[in-house]
């Protein structure tokens, strides 16, 4: 028969070592369970690669911002993009990939997120430099798990660029649909980013040629004709034809869409304001507000207005 002393190692075993591998492995079996797994088109391999949702966040985290801003700019750009990955899958009422059917999402920049993986941040950052900035990413991630903006109970299309030029763009003036949270707002710390203003000179036969525009007239000059109130160069017209500042942008090679233009001889000078498509957050501005003391939360309230951040719902 069993002592006391028996029964009492035997207690001291279950509520010491038993049990609480018993719950470790349930919790890691419900982790398991609930993770999300992506189909992402992986541009520089050509193939489809399945990745868990936080570890496709760290690499998207790396490769949009610069991973010695702000711990909470680094929070709300992990928020923000944690939205945007799920309001593009189908089970959230998204379409999945455009461009690369059959995957969810990929890692080319043009049409998603970019994205890095822990071989190309240490190319980047360097082999020691990358520890420091794989654990300010991981934190962000990990402090913010779960967490997506949404509007009126459903996901936001949460984008994001790297420098509004000192106040963002309402969505309907660069894309043309209307969101009520896609609204301009000030971004006054853009200004101390060097995204903040650059100056770009192209010959007046490369702006034809990149343009497309056939024309024997040398007279020809580059008018701009609509802008916002921002400064958005929303139309302009050169040599008879009409563009938008979206297609300028694009086409010329221009940071962004804000800008005014000055001819000096044959060569079109381009003062420019701001880097992107200027909708949604500002990642210059949300690492200036950062540092003057705003949380992750605040400052996705500022350039998300009219949103809420919430757990996801599985």
């Amino acid at each position: 028969m069993w002592g006391k002393t028996a029964y009492l190692l035997l207690f001291i075993f279950v509520i010491l070592i038993a049990l609480p591998v018993v719950l470790i492995k349930g919790i890691l079996w419900k982790e398991k369970e609930a993770a999300i797994i992506l189909k992402v088109y992986n541009h520089h391999q050509d193939k489809i690669v399945l990745l868990e949702l936080e570890d496709y966040l760290r690499g998207v985290v790396a490769a949009e911002m610069p991973a010695k801003y702000h711990p909470e700019a680094l929070k709300a750009q992990a928020v923000a993009a944690r939205t945007y990955t799920l309001q593009k899958l189908p089970a959230y009422g998204g379409t999945g990939s455009q461009a690369y059917p059959g995957a969810d999402l990929s890692t080319d920049f043009r049409y998603c997120q970019a994205w890095l993986s822990q071989k190309e941040m240490k190319a980047r950052w360097g082999f020691v430099a990358f520890f420091y900035y794989w654990a300010r990413i991981n934190n962000a991630v990990e402090e913010t798990k779960g967490e997506v903006l949404s509007y009126q109970g459903d996901l936001i299309e949460a984008v994001y660029h790297a420098n509004s030029g000192g106040y963002t763009e309402n969505a309907k003036d660069v894309w043309g649909g209307e969101k009520p949270y896609l609204i301009s707002v000030e971004s006054p710390y853009d200004q101390e980013s060097k995204n903040y203003q650059s100056t770009f000179y192209i010959a007046l036969q490369d702006v034809l040629n990149k343009l497309q525009i056939a024309t024997q007239d040398n007279q020809w000059q580059l008018a701009i004709t609509k802008t916002n109130d921002t400064g958005l160069v929303l139309e302009a017209k050169i040599a008879g034809q009409v563009f938008t500042g979206k297609e300028l942008r694009e086409k010329l090679g221009l940071p962004s869409a804000k800008f005014t233009v000055t001819q000096q001889g044959d060569i079109l000078a381009f003062q420019v304001l701001g880097k992107g498509h200027g909708v949604g957050m500002s990642q210059d501005g949300a690492n200036g507000l950062a540092q003057l003391g705003y949380n992750y939360q605040e400052i996705l309230q500022h350039y998300y207005p009219n949103t809420m951040i919430s757990r996801l719902k599985k």
